[in-house]
């Protein structure tokens, strides 16, 4: 009989640390213990709380960065279109520039003031130093 109770004990006693540790893995980062909050208590997330902390930093901080690309993006795409527009308006510009300053229309202008141009070349001035 002494045999049958010892080793019902021992049965007992492997029993009992494994279900105490299987109840404890399931409590600790279960549905219920999020939504209640009360993984919030344990010591092991208060000692990691510098890490989480460090790594929502780093999460916003990701967040700010691929705002001011995005932002940045468009700005040169903003300025690529103010490109196309001012080249096209130099060209523009130096067109009308060119054909101005052309021999025929200067002629043309300066007709009706009776200003003509000139036949023989510029001649040379000769000072004598003394």
């Amino acid at each position: 009989m002494k045999e049958k109770n010892t080793i019902i004990n021992e049965r007992k006693q492997k029993a009992e640390p494994a279900a105490a540790r299987a109840n404890t893995r399931t409590s600790r980062f279960g549905p219920r213990s999020i939504l209640s909050g009360s993984f919030l208590e344990k010591e092991g997330l208060i000692k990691q709380l510098p890490f989480i902390l460090y790594v929502t930093f780093l999460f916003l901080l990701y967040i700010a960065n691929s705002y001011y690309g995005e932002k940045t993006v468009y700005k040169m795409e903003s300025y690529k279109t103010e490109l196309i527009g001012l080249r096209s308006e130099y060209i523009s510009a130096k067109t009308r520039l060119m054909t101005a300053v052309n021999l025929t229309k200067v002629n043309e202008r300066l007709s009706p003031r009776k200003i003509y141009p000139s036949h023989t070349p510029p001649g040379k001035i000769f000072v004598d130093k003394k």
